[in-house]
């Protein structure tokens, strides 16, 4: 789909980037916006390990799913 951002980093507001603070922002997102989110747990479960996991059991990664396809849907 091309969904991914190769500068997902461009879209974020923390440096070094920080998932949580970042995730606190999907209530007032947009698309281009959820895609770096999403891009951004991708990388960050890249670098530790389970991170992905714990998010998608915190329902983080189905909210932004959703949210996603909601406004595809508009």
């Amino acid at each position: 789909m091309g969904d991914l951002k190769g500068n997902y980093a461009d879209y974020m507001t923390t440096e070094p980037i920080n998932c949580n603070e970042e995730l606190q922002r999907v209530a007032n997102a947009d698309y281009e916006l959820f895609t770096a989110l999403l891009t951004a747990i991708l990388r960050e479960n890249h670098f530790s390990n389970g991170s992905f996991e714990h998010r998608q059991r915190a329902s983080q990664v189905d909210e932004i799913l959703k949210r996603m396809v909601a406004e595809l849907n508009q």
